[in-house]
């Protein structure tokens, strides 16, 4: 039985990794976004630009979100590679829950 729990496990574990393409979990806080970038800045202080293209998904409270929602100050998790330029590109945003109705 623990046998079957480690394999699914490592199996959760490798899809998960596949579906974000083999990236980087970038987490911080928005200090600037516009349509094709997003400057965040992580616990450790550091600054980073991210690429955003037509591709880059928006997740918001685990829904599928829209990147016009996301505000300097939002802490965001960003799932993203290095592109052929080096640069970060964002795969997609992570961000917090919809304003309270």
């Amino acid at each position: 039985m623990k046998t079957i729990k480690t394999t699914l496990a490592s199996l959760a574990l490798t899809v998960t990794l596949l579906a974000h393409g083999g990236g980087e979990h970038l987490a911080g806080t928005v200090r600037s976004i516009a349509a094709d970038k997003l400057v965040l800045e992580t616990a450790k202080h550091e600054v980073l630009t991210i690429v955003v293209t037509s591709k880059t998904q928006a997740v918001r409270s685990k829904a599928r979100g829209d990147l016009k929602d996301l505000k300097p100050g939002d802490r965001a998790v960003v799932h993203a590679a290095r592109n052929k330029a080096g640069q970060w590109e964002a795969e997609e945003v992570d961000f917090g829950a919809a304003p309270a109705k």
